[in-house]
């Protein structure tokens, strides 16, 4: 039964990246070509999802502290409420939802929809659906891994990304005041994955 899990888990990944390939708007929104502003970070990204999706079938037969039976059916549900957190997002921003860092002529904060409670529902959704699928192989050594690799790539992609905005759009130091980063309501999200984008 836990391997059926796993298989419901890459489900929920296949689910994303179909999500992607259908939302995103064409153009500038979905090329891969990225500036100076990406930093590297859209090609970490890529490469942790190819890490954790190859890996998490191999090591979850590791013996090392295997998860209680309801971690997998509570993944797929994470899964489920992570992709729904990217398609509001993709849908609020539109256009402007774009692969690599970048900002476009005329563009202004965007505090609508998710975007009233966290400055980045999109990589929170992300979160919760790779959390979900390492969740779906019952190991906390792939829990571990998928975390860590998601975690390193996600926190230096935000640090970039709010470097950018706030040098491009005058009213965002504004938004993030006013925002939290990544969890809603919760104390503040830059505790959970600090900024290191600028001087405290």
């Amino acid at each position: 039964m836990s391997g059926l899990w796993l298989v419901a888990g890459y489900a929920g990944v296949t689910g994303f990246f179909v999500l992607e390939a259908t939302t995103r708007r064409g153009g500038g929104a979905s090329s891969l070509d990225a500036s100076g502003d990406d930093r590297g970070t859209t090609g970490m990204i890529v490469g942790a999802y190819a890490l954790a999706s190859s890996l998490a079938p191999v090591l979850r037969h590791s013996a090392l502290l295997p998860l209680p039976r309801r971690a997998a059916p509570a993944g797929v549900v994470l899964q489920a409420v992570g992709l729904g957190a990217r398609l509001w997002a993709m849908r609020t921003l539109g256009r402007s939802y774009s692969r690599t860092l970048r900002t476009e002529t005329g563009q202004s904060v965007v505090d609508t929809g998710p975007y009233r409670l966290v400055r980045h529902p999109g990589y929170a959704g992300s979160l919760l659906i790779w959390t979900g699928f390492a969740l779906t192989s019952s190991s906390l050594l792939v829990v571990a891994l998928v975390g860590a690799l998601m975690g390193t790539a996600y926190h230096r992609r935000m640090a970039a990304e709010e470097e950018l905005l706030r040098r491009e759009l005058p009213d965002y130091d504004d938004y993030c005041a006013r925002t939290k980063k990544l969890i809603p309501f919760v104390g503040d999200g830059d505790q959970l994955i600090p900024d290191d984008s600028g001087p405290p």
